[in-house]
């Protein structure tokens, strides 16, 4: 269900893109390796420069690149130096009132038992659900091992604030870690989606809040697909799993797909507060048919071709008199770059910096500037460009392209005479 939405080096690669992007606009001229993109730490400091808290520092990117970590299937973080420099993962993730300290190659022996179970549990996910490991592992960037008696009964975490890192207690057995990396894997995956595609928008924010039958804790829309999807996730481990394996004594795998259920019944009636990625996600893993309009444009194999009509139909189009004759220019202050699946992030040099991804259609239009980013564009080659390019006839590449233009325009992306 994942890929049918984007695969897997897709996600990750258009997840490094938009950081690579931030951190551009943030402090001109920083450029991210692989390593520098996925770390954690790196990603909750450009997240804290996207909320308006704060410059980045490349040199402090650096400096927490270079934590020390051991590869047993995922990065475990072994430096000594880890509790400081984990200080906000593990603060923004604990219980009120509880310290974690992360085991590190300090505490030798016990180290490295832990380890040891950690990299059993990695083997026995891939070798119990090899798919589900292929699709959740590489957005895994780190894990961090908790001493037991500081944890304050964390079991595992994970949070989108600091997103790639994965916190666990020490474990005992290797199903321990195995549910953990499914469970936590799966919020992983949701943060990469939700930043990336049509998730949840700023009306999230106002939505309903989900209470739960076990608990009656309260959950914001976010928090409660989140949970809804990692539910989701943890009972098709469990059903791939057989009865001789022996679950910890906290386990959630006999419990998930009852959850999984409630939250889903609630998801659907709250639907019209997701954005069409999130609603086709919904849909596909409850069995259910999308309603009205997202069944008449949606893909059985996918939401894309349901996106791509979605963005194509704006209401805000140009028309053939005002746009004839006109020449496009980029604005100032604005950046943007472009993944390897074709699609681009733009963002804007304000305070904060403001970041949006394109549909296909205003991709491809921006892109036109990449190589001379001074030059004005006439609408008519632009048109001329766009009927061969997008083989299509041109009335079909006129419409198209004046959508593009009209949300490159609304968005204050591109202007054209009048405009600056």
């Amino acid at each position: 269900m994942h890929a049918a939405i984007v695969p897997v080096p897709a996600l990750v690669d258009e997840r490094r893109t938009l950081y690579r992007l931030a951190a551009e606009i943030a402090a001109p001229g920083t450029k991210l390796s692989d390593n520098l993109a996925d770390h954690p730490i790196v990603r909750f400091e450009i997240g804290r420069v996207l909320a308006g808290k704060g410059e980045l520092d490349p040199a402090l990117l650096a400096e927490v690149a270079a934590m020390k970590v051991r590869d047993v299937g995922v990065l475990v973080a072994a430096d000594p130096a880890a509790a400081e420099v984990l200080e906000r993962p593990l603060a923004i993730t604990a219980p009120q009132g509880v310290r974690p300290e992360p085991l590190t190659e300090a505490d030798g022996d016990r180290f490295e038992a832990a380890l040891a179970v950690v990299a059993e549990g990695v083997r026995l996910l891939r070798s119990l659900a090899p798919e589900m490991a292929a699709d959740f592992l590489p957005h895994v960037s780190m894990l961090a091992v908790l001493k037991r008696e500081t944890s304050g009964g964390l079991v595992s975490a994970s949070s989108r604030y600091v997103p790639g890192i994965v916190l666990i207690d020490e474990p005992a057995l290797p199903m321990e870690v195995a549910e953990a990396l499914v469970h936590e894997g799966a919020h992983e995956k949701f943060f990469d989606l939700a930043i990336t595609r049509e998730f949840l928008d700023v009306g999230a924010e106002d939505a309903d809040y989900f209470e739960t039958s076990w608990s009656h804790a309260r959950w914001p829309l976010e928090q409660t697909f989140a949970a809804w999807h990692a539910y989701n996730c943890l009972a098709q481990f469990n059903a791939s799993i057989g009865p001789e394996q022996r679950l910890g004594p906290d386990s959630l795998l006999t419990k998930a797909n009852e959850r999984a259920a409630e939250i889903g019944a609630w998801l659907l009636v709250h639907e019209n507060d997701l954005c069409a990625d999130a609603r086709w996600l919904l849909h596909a893993l409850s069995g259910t048919a999308l309603p009205g309009a997202f069944a008449e444009v949606g893909d059985v194999a996918g939401p894309n071709g349901q996106a791509d009509a979605r963005a194509r139909g704006v209401d805000v189009t140009l028309s053939t008199e005002d746009s004839e004759d006109l020449h496009f220019h980029l604005l100032p202050g604005v950046r943007h770059q472009r993944a390897a699946s074709g699609r681009v992030v733009v963002g804007k040099a304000s305070q904060p910096p403001q970041l949006s991804w394109l549909n296909e259609d205003a991709s491809w239009t921006l892109d036109l500037w990449r190589i001379d980013e001074t030059t004005k564009k006439s609408f008519r080659w632009m048109l001329s460009r766009a009927a061969e390019e997008w083989q299509v006839d041109s009335a079909v590449a006129e419409s198209r392209l004046r959508s593009a233009l009209a949300s490159l325009v609304s968005e204050s992306i591109v202007g054209s005479p009048g405009t600056s």
